[in-house]
């Protein structure tokens, strides 16, 4: 679907002005005639493609708590996600449109949410799925709603963790930046003419400045263009992606590793707790992972969990499978209590990764600054020992 900005007039006379989206403006226009409101604009919205419209963590957490709250009250699930249509935000707002449509057509709700993508509507999906082979839908969205908010409020956190390291490492840069381009060039005439009577170390920075006036327009016209390639193609993106999953996933205690096992095992309990049997919980469950390495070897491990392998045995058999959550499952499956077990290694793994990521930037902080700070004053002073040199063969 394409979004369009849209001016229509109303009953009243009033202007009303959106944004909608739509697969064609004809589409939108007579959509909004249906709603009684006469098109007077109708343009596409610029930086967009035609293509599925994706949810946020926060907003399929969202749609799968509105949607099991009124379900619960006794509403059926075409009139709720009419009703969430006119409550939402555009993109939400659209995909139950064509959700709700795909329904009337005689689609389950797990096949008709296939018009959103991304890593949490294919959760929903799944989601979807577990409530229609357990019978309980509104249990298991409102359980994955849950897990969904819990995993957009740990997102979150890393990413406000990770801003104050990026501004000071923009800054260093940009430091970096203002020295080759404009304290440097303009010492340089001063330098001339000495040939080999300037001290080493300043001829080290001045080559340093050049180089770095060298190669800071490539490497700029490269990040451009790799931004890009990363915003128009989704190919590109999930290339990347995957290559910088599988890099941070390195070493025995990667937070990224953490947090990526601890949604698997939130989303395999909320199946579990819903009813569902292990073996569809876990197709389930994995299904959302995007990190194609790990993908398929989780895939692999389905006939296993089939043929009644227990589920401690399986994530053994699971490249980089963090031992605590092994060793919560190993206890819950003694204990008779497995899903509980689950969300407890999930909790354990999702604050260790948190707690990994904090405890990297409040040392990666300060080294910056320092780093950074000794570099402006060495190159700083070796600009002035060049100086001084340029007077000493002055007063000569």
């Amino acid at each position: 679907m394409k979004a369009f900005h849209y001016t229509a007039l109303g009953a009243d006379g009033r202007r009303h002005r959106g944004l909608s989206y739509a697969a064609e403006a004809a589409t939108l226009r007579d959509r909004l005639v249906d709603a009684r409101l006469h098109p007077l604009a109708i343009r596409p919205a610029l930086l967009q493609h035609q293509g599925q419209l994706r949810l946020s963590e926060a907003e399929a957490a969202r749609l799968g708590r509105d949607l099991a709250q009124l379900m619960t009250s006794g509403m059926a699930l075409a009139q709720a996600l009419s009703l969430l249509e006119a409550r939402e935000t555009p993109r939400v707002s659209a995909i139950a449109r064509e959700v709700r449509q795909r329904l009337i057509a005689g689609e389950p709700l797990s096949k008709a949410l296939e018009v959103a993508g991304g890593t949490p509507a294919r959760f929903l999906q799944a989601l979807a799925r577990g409530g229609e082979t357990s019978g309980r839908q509104s249990e298991v969205l409102a359980a994955g709603a849950r897990s969904l908010t819990a995993t957009d409020q740990l997102k979150k956190r890393l990413t406000t963790l990770c801003i104050y390291p990026a501004f000071v490492i923009l800054v260093a840069f940009g430091s970096i930046a203002i020295y080759a381009y404009a304290v440097l060039p303009s010492l340089e005439p001063a330098f001339e003419g000495m040939g080999g009577d300037i001290p080493a170390q300043t001829q080290a920075v001045l080559t340093f400045g050049a180089v770095v006036r060298l190669l800071m327009p490539i490497l700029g016209l490269m990040a451009g263009g790799l931004a890009i390639a990363l915003t128009l193609s989704s190919h590109v993106r999930r290339i990347g992606g995957d290559l910088v999953a599988r890099l941070l996933m390195r070493g025995k205690r990667s937070p990224m590793r953490d947090f990526v096992f601890a949604n698997l095992s939130s989303r395999l309990a909320v199946m579990l707790q819903a009813g569902v049997p292990l073996a569809p919980a876990w197709r389930l469950a994995r299904e959302p992972v995007t990190i194609a390495s790990l993908s398929r070897a989780l895939a692999a491990q389905d006939e296993r969990l089939m043929e009644g392998v227990r589920l401690s045995e399986v994530l053994r058999r699971v490249p980089g499978c963090p031992p605590d959550l092994i060793h919560y499952v190993l206890m819950g499956e003694q204990s008779g209590q497995i899903s509980k077990a689950l969300n407890d290694g999930s909790a354990s793994l999702a604050s260790r990764a948190q707690e990994a990521i904090e405890r990297l930037l409040s040392v990666l902080t300060p080294l910056v600054i320092i780093v950074v700070g000794g570099m402006v004053g060495l190159i700083t002073m070796m600009v002035f020992q060049g100086l001084l040199a340029v007077g000493d063969a002055v007063a000569m």
